[in-house]
């Protein structure tokens, strides 16, 4: 069923696949992670805080060269064990505090996610939560990244929502990964702002520089 599959090694970081016991710091002995020293340096942390229309968004990264490199071996290359390296030093806090919330993940394209064998963002989102809403789909496949400024301004239309009575009168996150344009997260904030929920938080991974919502 997912022939790009990987299983995770818990003896070697998920990144550089080198063994962890030769690697491991306190750090790891208190919190247990699946990546090594190394790699975690790598990660410019943000953790930026902001309101998006009104609501709360959080951003955890600078979306650096590292963060592309590792962002597309995961969606691109299919390397499904890495869904455990993005919130790997958040996964405590983000469980207790999201408990109580369903989480809306932002869309990808289907015909992606059967070549790859996964949704990207739901994988991660499960890492934290058992309550994940794929409501949010793509009428169409398209990449953010190829489409012109005029274009991205259009991504309203190419997004929709189904299943909304799942998210009436609930605690809704919405989970993305890049903020750029902020187009994909409007739309997304949008169509879950039509099914009524009680709340709305906003979790982005990483964003290319600071900006003013």
């Amino acid at each position: 069923m997912y022939p790009y599959t990987q299983k995770a090694q818990q003896n070697e970081c998920l990144i550089c696949h080198r063994p962890l016991l030769q690697t491991i710091s306190l750090s790891h002995y208190l919190y247990p992670l699946a990546l090594c020293p190394d790699c975690l340096s790598q990660f410019h942390i943000l953790d930026f805080q902001t309101t998006f229309h009104h609501y709360p968004l959080r951003i955890l990264y600078e979306y650096n060269d590292f963060f592309r490199t590792l962002l597309y071996q995961y969606k691109g290359l299919y390397d499904y064990a890495l869904k455990d390296a993005f919130l790997c030093l958040y996964l405590s806090e983000l469980r207790m505090k999201y408990d109580e919330h369903i989480i809306a993940v932002a869309p990808s394209s289907s015909q992606d996610n059967e070549v790859r064998g996964f949704a990207p963002m739901q994988a991660i989102a499960q890492t934290f939560s058992q309550h994940v809403f794929t409501g949010l789909y793509k009428k169409e496949k398209y990449k953010q990244s190829g489409l012109s400024y005029h274009n991205r301004q259009e991504v309203s239309k190419k997004i929709d929502i189904h299943h909304k009575e799942q998210l009436q009168g609930q605690k809704v996150l919405i989970f993305d990964d890049v903020i750029t344009s902020s187009a994909t997260l409007s739309t997304c904030l949008s169509l879950v702002e039509s099914c009524h929920p009680a709340s709305i938080e906003l979790l982005v991974l990483s964003t290319k520089s600071y900006v003013h919502f």
